[in-house]
């Protein structure tokens, strides 16, 4: 299945509200350029996905920690929200960035400077079409280094399944790049988003700022929680080999492999979290494969009717983190990524998002991401460890995923 052909999560994705306000006005520092495009300017974050773009300004930075009640500490943020928007008037959202660990602070801002506008690069433009110059070819592989401790940590994984400590674990590593010294942090994640966009017209592109000046980019494939009109949609997607080019046929993923196990691992776990909080659901007998730019993957279409006051933000929390990105049994498996990655994820492999005073909203994964900040960025990319996992493809499928940015950053230099 290619990239084009795979539905839309929603047949909206979430905006109204005479569709948030439309297009930008005077003083909100988002221009339309000649092209189509439109500038990053000053937004705490920009989030496209389907046929919108969010771009979020102004209001007041909150830093919650989810922590051990993760659905409480949304239902606290969703009432002052709620609080905002009958004292103003406005149509205020929460939006931002959380960690990981939801005992970490996250990084949201609440604000009615909030404008949804028709998303610059349609769902069925060619990859050439954005960034000016043609995108290049994916990056050979010698520009991803090469890690033994990345091999080493994966088979230490793996004696632990088998010692029957877990089942599964998420292992990621990273990679540093040079920034391009032609084009300042504001320009290159201007171009990133762009080529981002083109090469993955159904990924969630977004660039979220720090407050020192840093900005978590990347172009998501994962939706954790979709919800509009308390219609909920999410899609794991886990169980994953890389794509060498767009000719390149699906793999026949055996319904009995490691890739079958890993995926059921996530949706064993999204049924039974999302529960108490639906009062339908839905859920395939077995997933699909599903392409992005660089990557196959087992993909499900989990679909849902929320209960009354459950907002995109609770539910997304509740979910967070799945075995997508964490492991089975959770605090298990978040132990030996503690212990075993040699740096704290912080934001990567967290939720970058949005939610209205209503509970409409949309939340992703911080994947195939990276932060750009004081001249270099650092990528992210891991891979899931199940019985049955060799080091060698779990180091290639962490390769392919960092070919997302760096195809981006060719022609960049």
């Amino acid at each position: 299945m290619s990239p084009s052909s795979i539905p839309p999560l929603l047949s909206r994705t979430t905006p109204t509200a005479d569709e948030r306000r439309g297009t930008p006005g005077p003083g909100h520092g988002s221009e339309a350029t000649g092209d189509g495009t439109t500038d990053v300017g000053p937004a705490q974050l920009q989030f496209s996905s389907g046929p919108w773009t969010l771009r979020a300004r102004g209001g007041r930075t909150i830093t919650p920690a989810f922590g051990a009640d993760p659905a409480e500490t949304a239902r606290t943020i969703m009432a002052g929200l709620a609080r905002q928007a009958e004292r103003t008037g406005g149509s205020p959202i929460v939006c931002g960035l959380i960690p990981f660990e939801l005992d970490r602070p996250a990084l949201l801002h609440v604000t009615d400077d909030a404008v949804f506008t028709p998303r610059s690069v349609p769902p069925d433009a060619e990859p050439s079409a954005a960034g000016g110059a043609p995108l290049a070819a994916a990056p050979a592989p010698a520009a991803v280094p090469d890690s033994p401790r990345y091999r080493d940590i994966v088979a230490r994984a793996i004696r632990a399944i088998d010692a029957g400590r877990l089942d599964k674990v998420v292992l990621a590593r990273t990679m540093d790049v040079a920034a391009p010294d032609d084009m300042d942090a504001d320009e290159l994640t201007r171009v990133l988003l762009e080529r981002l966009a083109a090469a993955d017209p159904l990924a969630d592109v977004f660039a979220a700022r720090l407050p020192d000046g840093g900005t978590w980019l990347g172009a998501s494939p994962e939706v954790v929680a979709d919800v509009h009109d308390r219609s909920f949609v999410t899609h794991p997607l886990a169980g994953s080999r890389p794509r060498s080019d767009s000719s390149e046929p699906a793999p026949a993923f055996d319904g009995v492999d490691k890739d079958a196990r890993e995926h059921a691992h996530v949706v064993e776990h999204i049924r039974d979290a999302l529960s108490p909080l639906v009062e339908a659901l839905e859920v395939p007998p077995t997933p699909t494969v599903m392409a992005t730019d660089r990557m196959w993957h087992l993909g499900t279409r989990i679909t849902a009717r929320l209960r009354p006051g459950v907002s995109a933000l609770e539910a997304a929390v509740t979910l967070h983190p799945t075995p997508a990105v964490c492991g089975v049994p959770t605090a298990a498996a978040a132990e030996a990524i503690s212990r075993l990655e040699d740096r704290p994820r912080g934001f990567y492999s967290g939720l970058v998002g949005w939610t209205d005073a209503d509970g409409n909203g949309r939340w992703s994964l911080v994947l195939r991401a990276a932060l750009l900040a004081d001249g270099h960025l650092t990528l992210h990319a891991g891979a899931g460890i199940v019985a049955g996992s060799d080091p060698a493809e779990e180091h290639a499928e962490t390769a392919a995923k960092f070919g997302t940015v760096l195809g981006a950053l060719k022609g960049t230099r």
